[in-house]
């Protein structure tokens, strides 16, 4: 979705392991708002196909993102 541009991180927070600098990665967050209303803006894409994709399987919005990427 943050590849399709669907949704956009306002902020980030930077989450360190162990205690140096080295260990340290910024996480993005996002708005439940932002999140809840996704179903209803984007009513072309199956949510309840999404939502049954079991673990480790590659999501049908990949190829989405991939069609949608610029050449």
């Amino acid at each position: 979705m943050v590849r399709l541009g669907w949704i956009r991180s306002p902020q980030s927070i930077e989450v360190r392991f162990g205690t140096s600098r080295a260990g340290a990665v910024d996480v993005p967050l996002y708005r439940t708002a932002d999140v809840d209303v996704l179903p209803s803006a984007r009513a072309e894409v199956d949510w309840e196909h999404l939502r049954r994709v079991g673990k480790g399987r590659r999501s049908p919005l990949a190829a989405l993102a991939k069609a949608a990427a610029p050449v």
